[in-house]
């Protein structure tokens, strides 16, 4: 058959679709898979965001089925808009021309990252990081280049964000890509952290990508918007997801917050992919957005209790982790378990025993031996029941 795209063909499988063949082997066998791996959450969304209660209130539901605009319902943007400037997370006067829609953040950051990137550029991937970001900037002709960082903050918290970064720099640098609170360490940059990072930005001209879909998720300080700092609006594309902020993650709706002159041409690439975000999915994430910050105080407080579950349950085992500051996830390194065996020894004991984990090398090449454990995707007592399993895989291993 003809070729097929070199470009395309980089792009590295997704963690989480290779994972799912084990998923499917597991269930074929009618086994108990305790699935701790995806970043989801098992809380229910806000009441007014629940499908039914979206067509209840569109009436007969006819203007749901019908094509929307490209742009997405312009109420919907001013509202994103006004809550972005109340929370303070971006330039003051952010309006709706600024916020591009997509059909999940992934989609919008795909959108926004082919809009201000050429093949041939490189851009800093702070590491650990989301999997999914390394292929959108490999899907446009960039190369990211990893730098690890959050763990070395974690480890040294005097250092300086921005020196870390900076000896990272090509010449043909022309963006960073960052993550507060991280996925899937938990890190969250420091006012002082983000001030270096900016001053870098600026004296190098670079494009700063900002993923904070866990924004509303910071257990210790608070969370803090690179695109608020001084010279930063005009150089930042900042990434939010109600699938995470909402429990809205099988609507498939986010959106990134850049300059009118990004989005503009973003929306090009986004009309060319989905052509408009599936309206009712807008309805209903608008929804959520109007019900208040109730929710979202709920899950923080149960978020915190699973965390605190998560570090008893762990606990003198061997396994180590940076105490998340923020987040759904801890980023356990599994070296001290499994001495010189790799990872994947640890991997198949624990789908043995009915836990999924999802491996670390899919959030950098130097976290061969680490795995990251979503503490929000499960209840408390199946999460429990998740770490009985994964301590008892551990066990499997050293007494292999």
């Amino acid at each position: 058959m003809p070729s097929l795209s070199p470009l395309r063909a980089a792009i590295r499988p997704s963690v989480f679709a290779e994972l799912q063949v084990h998923i499917d082997a597991h269930a074929a066998h009618g086994g108990d898979l305790i699935g701790l791996h995806l970043g989801d959450t098992y809380l229910e969304p806000p009441q007014a965001a629940r499908l039914g209660a979206v067509i209840q209130a569109q009436g007969d539901g006819a203007s749901l089925y019908r094509y929307g605009s490209v742009a997405g319902l312009e109420s919907f943007k001013r509202a994103i808009a006004e809550d972005l400037r109340r929370r303070g997370r971006a330039f003051m006067d952010v309006a709706s021309k600024n916020v591009l829609l997509g059909a999940g953040a992934t989609h919008a950051l795909f959108c926004a990252a082919e809009a201000i990137l050429s093949p041939g550029d490189d851009v800093l991937l702070a590491a650990p990081y989301w999997p999914l970001a390394h292929g959108i900037l490999v899907a446009t002709g960039a190369r990211p280049i990893e730098v690890p960082f959050s763990a070395r903050l974690y480890g040294e918290p005097g250092l300086d964000a921005g020196a870390i970064l900076r000896a990272a720099l090509t010449p043909a640098t022309s963006a960073i890509y960052l993550i507060t609170p991280n996925n899937p360490d938990g890190k969250v940059l420091s006012k002082t952290d983000l001030e270096s990072v900016a001053a870098l930005a600026i004296e190098k001209d670079l494009w700063v990508f900002a993923d904070e879909a866990y924004a509303d998720f910071a257990f210790e300080a608070p969370h803090l918007s690179i695109a608020s700092l001084p010279g930063m609006a005009e150089r930042t594309i900042t990434a939010y997801s109600f699938s995470k902020s909402h429990a809205l993650a099988g609507l498939r709706v986010g959106y990134v917050v850049a300059p009118e002159e990004v989005v503009r041409v973003a929306l090009r690439v986004s009309t060319h992919s989905v052509f408009n975000v599936p309206v009712a999915m807008q309805h209903a994430a608008a929804a959520a957005l109007a019900s208040g910050s109730r929710w979202n105080e709920r899950a923080q407080l149960l978020y915190r209790r699973s965390l605190e579950a998560v570090v008893e349950g762990l606990r003198d085992t061997g396994a180590t982790f940076p105490m998340p500051e923020g987040g759904a996830y801890a980023f356990i390194d599994f070296s001290g378990v499994l001495g010189d065996r790799p990872l994947s020894v640890l991997l198949e004991r624990a789908i043995a025993r009915g836990v999924l984990l999802a491996p670390g090398v899919g959030f950098g090449t130097h976290f061969a031996k680490h795995a990251r454990l979503c503490f929000t995707s499960e209840p408390l007592p199946r999460l429990q029941e998740g770490l009985v399993r994964l301590v008892a895989a551990m066990r499997d291993v050293v007494a292999a």
